[in-house]
């Protein structure tokens, strides 16, 4: 794939913990700011036999990531909704979406299979998703971290508890909605920092609009200059889309 960077691989290779290999856009190294985006699960498509020859590869969420991130056009309301975000407009242009997923590293933090959207992941199979970012972390050089749901900080901190890692994760002051994000701070086993920020699932009723100054301020977006948003707001509550 011509948009990522390949020279981690060999890493990957060496933890079976990591099923399916991250997204690493081919500038990342040359990120000022070494950022990785942390989705959360994998849902089967109804193409199941499709979906099963795919993900039986290490290369599976980078195939999915692709289909839905580098096809600009493509109504992929999971990513169009996180650029939304990042950008402050409605419509980023398609040199800022490459730009974007050019510098970022993503990772779903979950490494099963859900069934099906109505299937929630397990405590335990955050607490191992967790064990296997905190080593990503480490190889990757990640500097701060962009989490989508907070289901996960208990199980965080089980994990680097059990590490006898530092780990501190605090309500966000602002509320959007009923929701609140978390901010966050964990080292890793080498003494990395990593920077955190856990804002709510970007597939689900995601008010772009009022998540995008949570977003842009919580972390630091050198590559992605705040524009003003021309566009009148509709507010947008979506549901789960598919991703085949």
């Amino acid at each position: 794939m011509e948009h990522l960077d390949l020279s981690f691989d060999h890493l990957f290779e060496v933890n079976k913990e990591v099923r399916w290999w991250p997204w690493v856009g081919r500038d990342y190294s040359r990120s000022a700011v070494k950022t990785m985006i942390l989705g959360e699960s994998v849902y089967c498509w109804a193409e199941r036999e499709k979906f099963q020859d795919r993900y039986a590869r290490t290369s599976g969420l980078r195939e999915t990531h692709a289909n839905h991130a580098l096809k600009f056009q493509r109504p992929s309301r999971y990513v169009r909704n996180v650029e939304r975000a990042i950008f402050q407009r409605r419509n980023p242009s398609d040199d800022q979406k490459q730009r974007l997923w050019s510098t970022v590293a993503y990772q779903n933090l979950v490494l099963d299979v859900m069934e099906s959207v109505d299937e929630r992941p397990m405590q335990s199979q955050y607490q191992s998703g967790w064990g296997a970012a905190l080593d990503l972390f480490d190889v990757l050089g990640v500097e701060q971290c962009l989490v989508f749901g907070v289901e996960s900080v208990g199980a965080l901190r089980l994990t680097a508890g059990g590490r006898e890692l530092r780990c501190s994760v605090a309500r966000h002051p602002t509320k959007v909605g009923r929701f609140c994000a978390r901010t966050g701070l964990v080292h890793t086993a080498t003494g990395r920092s990593v920077q955190l920020l856990f804002v709510r699932h970007p597939s689900s009723f995601f008010s772009w609009r009022k998540w995008a100054p949570v977003v842009r301020t919580g972390l630091n977006w050198d590559f992605a200059e705040a524009q003003a948003i021309p566009e009148a707001y509709i507010p947008e509550a979506v549901a789960l889309p598919s991703a085949e």
